[in-house]
């Protein structure tokens, strides 16, 4: 086996995402529409990305899971599908990162300690505030985590000093129902998340815990 093979699977959201690295060299990185009844297909989805880079399942010593926030289903079965995968193998670490993480990698050299909300439809006239900081270039959670109505949201940005908000593009007309106009216009959207980033972020250790969902809200969202 060659240990240097690292791959991070994502489906927190309305898209599944696959990346496969050799050491910090990115082979492929990809995502696709994949929800509901669509999410069967994640399985057959990742292996076939394997094949087209010619890499084997075996060949592929380290795991990175998307946590979050997002759809617990989804958390649940790709976090399922990696501990199948691995499951009684030797010599294979799996790890879960903040799919928020590879969200803000869409951010072109933000600079050290800035602090980044990144925001999410939480659904039921609600959104979600998962917030990073830049610390040794990489995008590192705070531990600050709110779920806000339009009320909330209201009284919360009037103060809140981030450097960044970023959002996904398709969530941006559901975030601004729930945000001031000057607020929502601060917002960089971007239109997918970066999975490559789960697998090259470096401040998680990889302690094979796939489990370890960033829980928000039960059952929806987690």
């Amino acid at each position: 086996m060659n240990g240097n093979f690292a791959a991070a699977l994502d489906l927190s959201g309305r898209e599944a995402g696959f990346a496969l690295l050799d050491g910090t060299k990115i082979l492929l990185s990809a995502t696709r529409p994949m929800r509901g009844r669509d999410s069967a297909q994640l399985a057959a989805w990742a292996a076939s990305e394997l094949n087209k880079a010619g890499i084997g399942l075996n060949s592929v010593a380290k795991w990175s899971v998307g946590s979050g926030p997002g759809s617990f289903t989804g958390m649940r079965l790709a976090a399922a599908l990696v501990n199948g995968w691995t499951f009684g193998k030797a010599g294979i670490e799996t790890r879960c990162v903040p799919t928020a993480v590879a969200l803000a990698a869409n951010l072109v050299a933000p600079a050290e300690g800035s602090r980044i909300g990144a925001l999410f439809d939480g659904r039921n006239h609600e959104l979600i505030l998962f917030e990073m900081e830049i610390r040794n270039g990489e995008p590192v959670p705070t531990g600050l985590e709110k779920v806000l109505n339009a009320e909330q949201a209201a009284e919360f940005f009037a103060s809140y000093p981030a450097d960044h908000l970023i959002a996904l593009e398709a969530e941006r007309p559901a975030l601004e129902k729930l945000l001031a106009p000057e607020v929502a216009a601060k917002i960089e959207t971007f239109d997918s998340v970066k999975p490559e980033a789960l697998a090259l972020a470096q401040y998680k250790p990889f302690d094979n815990k796939l489990a370890d969902l960033v829980y928000i809200r039960p059952a929806v969202f987690s």
